[in-house]
């Protein structure tokens, strides 16, 4: 067992027919859709913590 395998055991599942683990579609965009959310949130917190400078004209 690879140590990515190990440390993503959760995106795998059993195949009911062979009884091998095997990577589930809709758990892997489900993550891929969790990390893309957090990644987002970041970068708008990012944004909005940015010092506003105004000059008066």
């Amino acid at each position: 067992m690879t140590f990515i395998r190990f440390v993503f055991s959760f995106l795998y599942v059993r195949n009911w027919h062979s009884g091998q683990m095997e990577l589930s579609r809709s758990r892997v965009a489900l993550f891929c859709g969790g990390i893309f959310l957090l990644l987002l949130a970041l970068t708008i917190i990012s944004i909005l913590q940015v010092p506003v400078t105004y000059v008066a004209p």
